[in-house]
């Protein structure tokens, strides 16, 4: 039987995928952090979280900004987690900072750390253990069992570095209006921007 600290995680893990369902942009909200913060998560700005994802361990976890994650996505923080701002995954993320050991089955964990403007494609996997730098691009399905540098583009099983990335500078596409680099609203008039920046908002 479910004892009240998880009916009450469930509860909000709940209210977190509905709150997905019904922002069609898909800009996150405060209310999100609200309850991510609510599940023990630490937040620290803007995110957009897509229904469908599941967190166990979330006081272990922690967020930075514009962080957005895909829908059905599955992050285990029995060790701490970190992820850096302007993180981006797509759907079927899954991070876990728990493992076990091969020859004892005896179970064990440890921190997982990614940096800052990472993009993981779909079906991601994220072992125990690993440390991922700042710019790195992880290819659809990869797995990535050992750490990975700043600066690259990384894909396989295990995820290998394959080639470099230069990012001429640190600012990204995002979802969020004040971040977007080349988008329609990086021209538009102050009022119009102000207007959205509400709208990811609310």
């Amino acid at each position: 039987m479910l004892h009240p600290p998880t009916i009450w995680h469930a509860i909000l893990e709940g209210l977190l995928s509905l709150s997905a369902r019904l922002d069609r942009q898909a800009t996150g909200s405060w209310y999100q952090r609200w309850l991510l913060r609510r599940m023990g998560a630490a937040v620290e700005g803007p995110v957009a979280v897509a229904a469908g994802t599941s967190i166990l361990g979330a006081s272990n976890l922690s967020l930075g900004r514009y962080v957005t994650i895909g829908a059905g996505s599955r992050i285990v923080a029995w060790d701490k987690v970190v992820i850096g701002d302007d993180f981006m995954a797509s759907d079927l993320l899954n991070i876990n900072s728990g493992s076990h050991d091969p020859e004892t089955l005896q179970p064990g964990c440890a921190p997982i750390m990614i940096g800052n403007r990472v993009w993981c494609g779909t079906r991601v996997t994220i072992c125990a253990g690993v440390e991922i730098g700042d710019d790195v691009v992880i290819g659809a399905g990869s797995v990535v069992t050992k750490s990975l540098e700043s600066n690259c583009i990384a894909y396989g099983v295990p995820a290998k570095p394959m080639r470099s990335l230069a990012r001429s500078e640190p600012r990204v596409w995002s979802m969020w209006p004040e971040r977007a680099r080349g988008g329609y609203l990086e021209l538009a008039p102050t009022w119009k921007k102000r207007l959205h920046w509400l709208r990811a908002r609310i």
